[in-house]
């Protein structure tokens, strides 16, 4: 869920359907808080898509401002999510939270256990880059 959050987020067109289908067919907590987050984002078409911005794919380093804990994710479909591989559906809280985020730009999001925690996008990969 989200909380009091006013700076733009981008989203790929195609991220854009992709997680509009998802939702449709959701049931999951996450949802208001994407429905939210995809109602505010601006939709660029691919091939125009800002580099430094978390699409579908990113590997993202980002820290907790809160707790200043540190992560490395991919930000997948579903279908991908793999824990071990430290790969995030973009319906889990934190994939939800980093979806559409610029490079040094922070999100209020609620976490498990309604802790709210204040997530800063470090770095973004993605591997079309090499």
């Amino acid at each position: 869920m989200i909380v009091d959050n006013t700076d733009d987020i981008v989203v790929k067109r195609s991220d854009y359907k992709r997680i509009v289908q998802l939702m449709m067919n959701s049931s999951l907590d996450i949802r208001d808080g994407l429905e939210n987050e995809m109602a505010r984002a601006i939709v660029y078409n691919d091939d125009v898509y800002p580099k430094d911005a978390v699409c579908l794919g990113s590997i993202v380093e980002f820290v907790d401002v809160t707790t200043k804990a540190e992560g490395r994710v991919t930000v997948v479909l579903p279908d991908d999510a793999n824990v071990k591989e430290m790969k995030v559906s973009v319906l889990s809280p934190l994939g939800a939270a980093l979806i559409g985020l610029r490079k040094n730009t922070t999100i209020n999001w609620i976490m498990p256990g309604s802790r709210v925690a204040e997530i800063k996008v470090v770095n973004i990969t993605h591997p079309e880059d090499g």
